[in-house]
C-alpha cells in the first residue's frame, strides 16, 4: 500500500491506497482504497503498515491533522471477510499521538511491537499490543531526548532486547539507537550508532535464517546545501542472531538502473531518490518495497540465500 495525496506530500485529503499481487509481485491488481480521507480539509491518513494474523489482514493507519507534524494517532483497519475491501475496525484512535512507520513484529512475550513517533513527530516511540488483541496498544516513548526532524523508528527484536533504530536528523552522520531490555516497556537514552545512514526512514527485521537486517540510505557524495542524497538504498545483514556488525552490505537500487524506463512512467525529476523501505519475507524471498522521488512505488525481490 502507499500514501496518495492530490498534489503534494502530506496535504489534507491524503489517503492510503493499495494494489494486490497473487503471483509473487509479477503483476498487480487495480488500485483500491485502504483508508479513505476526511471531509474537513484538515485531517489525513499517511501510513499503514500491514500484518497478517490468524485469518485476517490488518492495516495500522496513521492519522494526522493539518500541518506536516501534527500526529493524532493510530487507527486499525482490516480486510473484510469477503476480501473485497479494507474496513475500519477500531472505534477511532487506539494509540493517541502515535503514528506507525513499520510493520509489527512479535516480541518474545507474545505481544506485538510497532515503531513510529509521537508528540507531533518530535520523539521516537513504539506501540505494544495486548497479546493478539489488535485493538489495544500501549505507547512507549523511546529515549529521553526530543528530535528536531522526523524520528521514524525501525525495530529489531532479539531474544534478550529490543533495539530501536531512529532516522537521523539533518546533518547527523549516523542513525540513532536506543535499547530496551524489558520487552520494549522502557528504553535507555538515544545515542549515535555506527550505522552511516542519512536523514531517511530505516527498516529492520529478521530473516527466517536468523540473520538480522537493516535497510537504509547512505551516500559518499558531497551534495549541494539542503540536498538530500537518497540515490542509494542499501541492505546490511548480520551473522545469525547477532545485532552487528554487518557480515554483508548489498545495494538494493542506486541512481537510475537502465532497466527502469523513467520517461515511460512519467518521471521528469532529475533526482532518483529511493527511500521509505518496507520488507516482508515470503517463500524464501525478501520483497522490499520503496518509493522513488515520493511519486512511484517499486519492489525488489531478493532470494534470501543471496543475502546470507
Amino acid at each position: 500500500n502507499f500514501s496518495n495525496a492530490p498534489v503534494f506530500e502530506s496535504e489534507p485529503a491524503q489517503i492510503i491506497r493499495g494494489r494486490r499481487s497473487s503471483d509473487g509481485g509479477r503483476s498487480w491488481s487495480a488500485v483500491e482504497v485502504v483508508a479513505g480521507g476526511f471531509g474537513d480539509g484538515r485531517r489525513r491518513h499517511e501510513t499503514a503498515p500491514l500484518l497478517t494474523l490468524g485469518e485476517h489482514l490488518w492495516a495500522f493507519v496513521g492519522r494526522y491533522d493539518f500541518g506536516g507534524k501534527h500526529s493524532l494517532g493510530m487507527e486499525v483497519y482490516r480486510l473484510s471477510e469477503d476480501g473485497s475491501r479494507f474496513v475500519p475496525v477500531s472505534d477511532g484512535i487506539v494509540a493517541p499521538s502515535f503514528v506507525p512507520f513499520v510493520a509489527p513484529q512479535r516480541l518474545t512475550d507474545g505481544n506485538w511491537i510497532i515503531g513510529g513517533h509521537i508528540r507531533h513527530a518530535t520523539q521516537a516511540a513504539v506501540a505494544i499490543s495486548h497479546g493478539d488483541n489488535m485493538l489495544k496498544w500501549d505507547v512507549v516513548p523511546v529515549g529521553y531526548n526530543m528530535h528536531p526532524d522526523y524520528p521514524e523508528t525501525a525495530v529489531l527484536v532479539t531474544p534478550s532486547s529490543v533495539v530501536a533504530l531512529i532516522r537521523p536528523s539533518k546533518g547527523q552522520p549516523t542513525a540513532g539507537v536506543a535499547v530496551s531490555y524489558d520487552g520494549g516497556r522502557s528504553f535507555g537514552p538515544t545515542e549515535p550508532s555506527d550505522l552511516p545512514a542519512i536523514d531517511s526512514k530505516l527498516f529492520a527485521g529478521t530473516l527466517s535464517t536468523g540473520h538480522h537486517y537493516v535497510i537504509f540510505n547512505a551516500t559518499d557524495r558531497v551534495g549541494l546545501p539542503g540536498e538530500l542524497p537518497r540515490h542509494r538504498l542499501l541492505i546490511g545483514v548480520t551473522a545469525p542472531g547477532e545485532i552487528g556488525p554487518f557480515e554483508r552490505v548489498c545495494t538494493v537500487v542506486e541512481d537510475a538502473p537502465p532497466e527502469l524506463n523513467l520517461p515511460h512512467i512519467g518521471e521528469t525529476a532529475p533526482l532518483n531518490a529511493w527511500a521509505y523501505p518496507e520488507a516482508v519475507e515470503h517463500n524464501g524471498t525478501l520483497h522490499i518495497v520503496f518509493s522513488m522521488n515520493k511519486r512511484h512505488c517499486w519492489m525488489a525481490s531478493v532470494p534470501v540465500g543471496d543475502l546470507t
